[in-house]
């Protein structure tokens, strides 16, 4: 069992880190843009595009490590209140109640993407980036999310979480 706990961490924990150089990157991209704009009346062809497609992953790909570390958004006025097995429970039926977006995000993010393919959709842009990739992101979010159910899960009932959250 902790094999898989270690795992699935190091992987959330490198989403995680692909994603925060995502968001450093976004301000350095945008500043570079506005610059030439502005200063050399020379903007560049791939900035806008490539803004896009960081935000992309760092949004989809993120929430799965948030919640795996409890990190993510939620109402706490009730659980924060409880200790023991209501905590537990409380704390489970929230992680679960995550599925069915996930879900969601997994079977339509895949028929997106596999339509793109198929049909060999590029980006309506000078770089024309293959869709199914930009696409992909979203299924793959999806399963990243459930991921981050099961570390959650394990997480809270294998003694492992914060100890204010204890009994």
């Amino acid at each position: 069992m902790f094999r898989v706990s270690h795992a699935l961490t190091l992987v959330q924990n490198a989403v995680l880190a692909l994603s925060a150089l995502a968001l450093f990157a976004l301000p350095l991209i945008t500043a570079y843009d506005v610059a030439l704009r502005y200063l050399f009346h020379a903007p560049t062809i791939w900035a806008t595009e490539i803004s896009i497609y960081l935000l992309q992953f760092a949004v989809f790909m993120t929430p799965g490590a948030l919640l795996a570390g409890g990190n993510h958004l939620r109402v706490t006025f009730w659980i924060e209140t409880r200790t023991g097995l209501t905590r537990r429970i409380a704390e489970t039926v929230t992680a679960l109640a995550v599925l069915p977006y996930a879900a969601i995000l997994i079977w339509f993010g895949t028929s997106y993407a596999l339509r793109a393919f198929d049909r060999g959709m590029l980006s309506p842009t000078l770089l024309q980036v293959p869709l199914w990739i930009v696409y992909a992101l979203i299924p793959l979010g999806g399963a990243l999310l459930v991921l981050g159910v099961l570390l959650r899960g394990l997480t809270i009932w294998t003694d492992q979480m914060k100890p204010e959250a204890r009994a």
